[in-house]
């Protein structure tokens, strides 16, 4: 049996994160700069199966039948040998990351997305995107509890989509390319508390909370057609828009806001936290002349790490 490779990519939520938990549409990309790698390999043995765990966290070995019922990895391989009724193999899987654990990037459901197609290629089955996309929501679903399934989405198709979690998925065209900055606070929380902090301010305050919602949702309408005429400058100010609803939300923070101010003093057409908030990454675009100093400035102003990339538009030349 050969070795498997299987990778998935990070994401970033342009706009819409939490009103997306509640029907209203979102816009994300895939950020190939960060991703998962999962290699399978035939058991050694035939005694138990490895899971080897090499990320930029740490370095770990675990057998799998010490991983815990509710591990992402093991939730992940057993959905998989679920779907196709099959039993799971012995095998070695190694596991290596650079996507930033509960920072808004997508970790999880990367992870969830590389090892259901891994495993199932490894079975001797390919799922359609469709199929790992059902499955990685599956696992995403224990991970955060009420997920929108955004992340999993995204990074399956690895495309730039629109979404909204009563419709099927669209696939967004962007006219020019955007050129991102992300920019890290250095401060974790899981997204799962976010979610669940927001849903308690919205039974307690539904008349304050929920036009908030309607805002971004708003925010996302008018984005979607920006991004297809590639109006730049009107996408910069549509992010802000959207950080100033999320900060009314209560998921921002002092981190986030000085590095969201940070961007767009240094010459940003836009920033706005990414993810659950709390903590984690913010996301900035910008022209290209522009974003070494906006990122120098964000480095001074606090930011723990950088990611630059750039989502490719749809116009000749971009």
């Amino acid at each position: 049996m050969p070795a498997i490779i299987s990778k998935a990519p990070g994401k970033t939520i342009l706009f819409g994160e939490h009103a997306v938990v509640y029907g209203y549409p979102a816009i994300a990309v895939p950020i190939d700069a960060v991703q998962v790698r999962v290699t399978i390999l035939p058991a050694i043995t035939k005694n138990q199966s490895i899971i080897k765990i090499r990320n930029i966290n740490w370095h770990e070995d675990i057998p799998f039948a010490e991983l815990d019922e509710y591990d992402p990895i093991r939730i992940s391989i057993e959905n998989v040998c679920a779907h196709i009724k099959q039993k799971p193999p012995h095998f070695e899987m190694i596991i290596s990351s650079s996507i930033p654990i509960a920072a808004g990037l997508g970790s999880s459901a990367a992870l969830a997305v590389a090892i259901t197609k891994g495993i199932s290629q490894f079975l001797g089955t390919y799922l359609s995107n469709d199929e790992i996309n059902a499955l990685a929501y599956k696992s995403e679903k224990v991970q955060h509890g009420s997920p929108s399934g955004i992340d999993n989405s995204v990074i399956t198709f690895g495309k730039p989509i629109l979404f909204r979690k009563t419709e099927p998925i669209s696939q967004i065209e962007i006219k020019s390319s955007i050129h991102i900055i992300l920019a890290d606070t250095g401060k974790r929380i899981l997204t799962k508390e976010v979610v669940a902090l927001v849903k308690q301010n919205l039974e307690k305050e539904p008349e304050f909370f929920k036009p908030i919602l309607a805002e971004i949702g708003d925010v996302v309408e008018e984005a979607a057609k920006a991004l297809l005429y590639g109006e730049i400058k009107k996408i910069g100010n549509l992010m802000v828009r959207n950080h100033i609803a999320l900060k009314k939300l209560r998921v921002s923070s002092i981190e986030l806001d000085r590095l969201v101010e940070s961007a767009l003093k240094n010459g940003a057409f836009g920033a706005k936290l990414c993810g659950g908030g709390k903590g984690g990454y913010i996301v900035a675009i910008c022209e290209p002349a522009s974003c070494e100093r906006v990122s120098l400035g964000l480095v001074s102003d606090g930011a723990t790490h950088i990611i630059s990339t750039m989502i490719k538009g749809s116009k000749q030349g971009n």
